[in-house]
Formats: structure tokens, C-alpha cells, sequence
């Protein structure tokens, strides 16, 4: 989200005027409405399509995106660099009618994660390393906290009370799809990341590609991290505000 929702809250409707128009001018949207509460194009920007290749991948952060884009890359044929991967794709929004019916014969994949580790993993990278996803939160947590080194605990407060949907790194990941679940050939997991990688490319190029390095910002270990971080407010939150990504996904809440 461009604006914080605490900010500007009459956004919102912005947003949801303009995700009403998306849903009855663009063919994609029309044939798969957006139901989510982010601003669709943080959303639509993070789809990854080939019409040469015939698949469709629905990129959610912090879930290895970044690698799973670049690795995709290379089996077209480009170059694997983060930015060329990300840029180097169809995106839903300009796609024909004939594009979008075409779509039915595609093969269509994301990777989920255990929304416990998302969710820290997001903080660690986004809010402790202060990258620019960071400068909203900061502010709000520094004005309800007075600390400009928040912790998990107060971080989850702020999704609790006005955060929760203004960035795509934290948000639901339901939010960020433009499939519902069940419309998707494949949910992968990245918690076994290597074999859905193996898996995915092997369906699309018919041989697993295994030729590009992790890409992204450095690994966070959020798994490893849980039990440092969360507390039982925590807990209790990310429980209460990722019920739908537990249940749709089939982790344990």
C-alpha cells in the first residue's frame, strides 16, 4: 500500500473503487474478480506469466519469490538478474480476452508459507534492517511505543490495529492472489523448497532447473528465530489475523 491506512484512511476507498473498475474493465479481473484488500497493483505486478511456456505464477514475498522468479527466467530463456525476472513476464491486467481464455491450459502455481514464520520474517527483514516498507510502521510504533527499535510483539500491535494490509511483505497471503486456492494446479510449500522448485520446473521445462543461486534480500532465519520473538500477545495476534492463510493453506495454527 502506497499510504498507510492510518494516514489516509479514505484510501480505502480509493482502493476499492478502483479494484470495482479493475474487476469490470480488464478481462482478467472480469473472469477472476479481486476480493482482496490490498492495492491491486501491488498485487497484479507480483503475477508472472508466459504464454510460451503456458503457466502462471502467483509471486507472494517472502516466500522465496525472488528465487522461484529468477529460476523461471533462466528456463525462458533470460537472463535470471532479480530486476530482468521481475520485469520479465506477462502481468494479468494487460492480458486480451484471448490471452485470459487461453489462460484455462495453463499451468498455474504459487508457494506458501507457515504465516508464524512470514510474518517474522517480515519484521526482521523489512522493520529491524529499516528497508523503505519500514519507514510508515516506524513512525506509527515510534508515536504508540516512543522506540525506534520496536519489537515483534509491538510490531504485531501495529498489524493488529492499522497495519495489517498497508504492505504485500505482511498482508494475508490470500490477499495476494489472483487465483482463489482452489483454481490453483499446484500450492507449493516453502517450507520444502527445493523439491517444489524441482517439481515446478520439471512440469513447465520438462527438467528440473537448478542453475541460479538465491536472490532476494539475506535469509532472516525466521524458523529458527520463533521461539526468541514470539510471545503470547504475539501469538495470539498472528493467530487471530492469519486465521483464513491457516485454514485455506493447512498449517497448523
Amino acid at each position: 500500500m502506497t499510504q498507510a491506512q492510518y494516514d489516509l484512511p479514505w484510501l480505502n476507498g480509493v482502493n476499492r473503487a478502483l479494484i470495482g473498475a479493475a474487476n469490470g474493465l480488464s478481462p482478467y479481473y472480469k473472469a477472476h474478480p479481486y476480493r482482496g484488500g490490498l492495492w491491486l497493483s501491488e498485487v497484479d505486478m507480483r503475477v508472472a506469466i508466459s504464454h510460451a511456456h503456458r503457466f502462471l505464477y502467483n509471486r507472494l514475498p517472502k516466500n522465496a519469490n525472488s528465487t522461484v522468479t529468477a529460476l523461471l527466467h533462466v528456463g525462458i530463456g533470460g537472463s535470471g538478474t532479480v530486476d530482468a525476472s521481475k520485469h520479465g513476464f506477462a502481468r494479468p491486467w494487460k492480458l486480451s480476452r484471448a490471452e485470459v481464455a487461453a489462460l484455462e491450459g495453463y499451468y498455474t502455481f504459487c508457494i506458501v508459507r507457515d504465516p508464524y514464520s512470514r510474518t517474522l520474517s517480515a519484521y526482521l527483514d523489512k522493520i529491524v534492517r529499516k528497508r523503505r516498507q519500514a519507514k510508515r510502521p516506524l513512525r506509527w510504533l515510534k508515536a504508540r511505543f516512543g522506540t525506534d527499535a520496536p519489537t515483534f510483539e509491538q510490531f504485531c500491535i501495529y498489524l493488529d490495529e492499522v497495519g495489517l494490509m498497508d504492505d504485500n511483505h505482511w498482508a494475508p497471503q490470500l490477499d495476494g492472489l489472483v487465483l482463489r486456492p482452489e483454481e490453483f494446479d499446484h500450492i507449493g510449500r516453502f517450507e520444502r523448497l527445493g523439491d517444489e522448485i524441482a517439481t515446478i520446473t520439471t512440469r513447465i521445462f520438462g527438467a528440473p532447473v537448478t542453475t541460479v543461486k538465491r536472490r532476494g534480500p539475506p535469509s532472516t532465519g525466521a524458523a529458527e528465530a520463533r521461539e526468541a520473538h514470539y510471545t503470547e500477545t504475539a501469538t495470539g495476534i498472528v493467530k487471530r489475523l492469519y486465521a483464513r492463510d491457516f485454514e485455506a493453506f493447512g498449517y497448523e495454527p
